[in-house]
């Protein structure tokens, strides 16, 4: 009858403590690559937005062409009224992925330079809006960056005083 083997347990010094501060860095080194990433895929998505408003645009300029050959074409500025709304749709879209855009790359940076820890999270909190990469990745960035010891990294408290 064999027994089953126990895995090996750690020292509880310094070795602990190294250990725990090389796994610390490759979190966060592996949060400022994964927002670095979603930045650059909603970069990308928000040109989506700009080829909305790029069709509105031209169903508002080339809508009397298209309609002087069809006898069923509805009345005039219905088509333009249209190019409008998805122009403006798809203005609105660009701007909201590029300022989404801007703020990922922000946390990216600021992570990696240990700084604006309430910005950070902050922007976590926004990801998390962006199903499922986004939710995957702010979920992912509330578990790293409130340890204790990531607080410390930032410059913060680890304890919360409450009435000061």
């Amino acid at each position: 009858m064999t027994t089953a083997a126990t895995p090996p347990t750690e020292p509880q010094g310094h070795g602990t403590a190294v250990l725990q501060r090389t796994r610390d860095e490759q979190h966060l080194t592996r949060l400022v690559v994964a927002y670095y990433v979603l930045a650059g895929l909603t970069l990308l998505f928000g040109c989506g937005g700009l080829l909305y408003m790029g069709f509105g645009v031209g169903m508002i300029f080339l809508s009397d062409d298209l309609l002087a050959a069809d006898p069923n074409a509805p009345p005039p500025g219905v088509i333009q009224l249209i190019g409008g709304v998805l122009a403006a749709v798809g203005v609105v879209i660009a701007l909201l992925q590029f300022v989404s855009t801007v703020l990922l790359a922000m946390t990216a940076r600021f992570i990696s330079m240990r700084q604006y820890r309430t910005f950070c999270l902050v922007t976590a909190g926004l990801t998390c809006l962006s199903v499922p990469l986004g939710t995957a990745l702010g979920v992912y960035t509330f578990v790293i960056l409130t340890r204790p010891d990531i607080i410390e990294r930032f410059g913060g408290r680890t304890q919360t005083a409450i009435g000061r």
